[in-house]
């Protein structure tokens, strides 16, 4: 057990972490409390603050707050609602098995022994104190598995929203295709009432040979939280991936996109837009490695910044 005294920085968060059965969620519990808070001294941070995320008190997040559904999207998805981290069935479409298509739910599947014995993880904690929170103690959070063959033609629609604040919500994600699979992803993020809390999300994608997978990322949080994202993605050989992420409202945003083509013929899509104003931060922060030979990848950012509305950009091809 970590005790945190009044005089770590930390005290805030670190309680919140105790008591996880998430695999190497005892590993990234040391880590979270051995790394430190990032500052204007931590190059990756140099212009994203986030020590005065950890000077306020954060409670387990609420599942069973009363929200209002944004409209539907103007087309078929099958969709898929969280709430302050949770997932909400009574919200969601109906997600009767479809063939080839295996979808989960991280606080079911971490009692699994199975689940616990074949996750290998793709995202480190020992450089990154919000992984290491993460792992250590993921609220809830979808897996979903492509499995070869699989027959679903419509995207699934991932609804993210916060209600509540003074909250730590750690929503955890994995996606894994299998080998020739074609898939399509949108998540998005509102909040209402959402100020005070801290959003700590992370996300895997795993991609095997010859798959592909269409990623749309709504960020939308007009009275949000604060909000720090890592995507990480994987691709094998002939392997696809495209994310585009498009940033309207927030209070602190940080993404964090790190890809490893590790593949021959892998190839990796990244498309940043953000309308910023008022007071928000945005900082998109991407790594693509070209970890061997014969991989290409494409990158574009742009973003329009008005009234006091900061934006931070850092794209990196290794």
């Amino acid at each position: 057990m970590i005790t945190a005294t009044s005089t770590d920085p930390k005290a805030t968060v670190l309680p919140l972490l105790e008591g996880s059965t998430w695999p190497g969620a005892a590993e990234a519990l040391s880590q979270a409390q051995a790394l430190p808070i990032p500052t204007s001294k931590t190059e990756a941070w140099k212009y994203t603050r986030v020590a005065k995320l950890f000077n306020q008190p954060y409670a387990a997040p609420k599942g069973d707050a009363n929200v209002t559904l944004p409209a539907r999207l103007p087309f078929d998805v099958i969709r898929v609602v969280f709430v302050n981290g949770h997932f909400r069935k009574d919200l969601s479409d109906d997600l009767t098995p479809i063939p080839g298509l295996r979808i989960g739910f991280i606080g079911e599947l971490k009692k699994s022994a199975e689940f616990s014995k074949r996750y290998v993880p793709i995202t480190p904690v020992k450089e990154r104190l919000f992984s290491a929170m993460n792992t250590a103690a993921p609220t809830d959070g979808l897996f979903i598995h492509f499995m070869e063959g699989c027959a679903l033609v419509v995207p699934i629609h991932v609804l993210h929203i916060t209600s509540g604040e003074g909250q730590l919500i750690q929503p955890r994600e994995l996606f894994l295709l299998d080998k020739g699979v074609s898939a399509e992803l949108i998540f998005e993020h509102i909040a209402k009432r959402g100020r005070g809390s801290l959003v700590n999300l992370v996300r895997e994608f795993a991609l095997a040979e010859g798959s592909a997978l269409t990623v749309h990322k709504l960020q939308n949080e007009t009275e949000g939280p604060a909000h720090i994202s890592l995507e990480t993605v994987r691709l094998d050989t002939k392997a696809r991936f495209s994310l585009s992420t498009t940033t309207l409202e927030g209070t602190l945003i940080r993404n964090d996109v790190n890809v490893s083509l590790a593949g021959p013929e892998a190839h990796a899509e990244l498309n940043g837009v953000y309308l910023l104003n008022g007071t928000t931060h945005c900082d998109n922060h991407t790594y693509i490695g070209h970890d061997v030979p014969d991989c290409t990848s494409d990158e574009l950012y742009k973003g329009i910044v008005a009234g006091k509305g900061t934006s931070v950009f850092n794209g990196k091809v290794y």
